[in-house]
């Protein structure tokens, strides 16, 4: 196993974990709060289809990416540690400005967005 030189890369991805669950668990807020009370549970349910989806498609792609860093890495045996983490450094720079890109679209969409959950009448 190959250990970050840098001990803080544990604890930036523990962040990035953390960030993504709260965003997902206020984009659902927000979703649901959009539609009117007989379609919220539509609006959840297409939310999390979308999401689900979206992970799944990601995955893929990342797992593309990795692979194909990796066996076009300048090491000879493609299965080891360093051959692998080549890989992994530039799916993690790709997620990094995925993310960027992300929260800037989100920084946008949710400036008008108001207050949720307040009860209206």
């Amino acid at each position: 196993m190959v250990r970050p030189q840098n001990p803080t890369q544990n604890e930036g991805e523990d962040i990035l974990t953390f960030l993504a669950t709260v965003m997902f668990t206020v984009a659902a807020l927000v979703i649901t709060d959009v539609f009117p009370e007989k379609t919220q549970a539509l609006g959840g349910a297409v939310f999390q289809t979308v999401a689900q989806f979206g992970t799944s498609l990601g995955l893929a792609i990342m797992a593309s990416i990795s692979s194909s860093v990796t066996d076009h890495s300048g090491f000879q045996v493609k299965s080891s540690p360093e051959a692998l983490m080549e890989g992994y450094r530039v799916t993690f720079w790709v997620s990094f400005g995925w993310m960027m890109l992300a929260c800037a679209i989100g920084g946008l969409g949710l400036r008008r967005v108001g207050k949720v959950g307040l009860k209206r009448e």
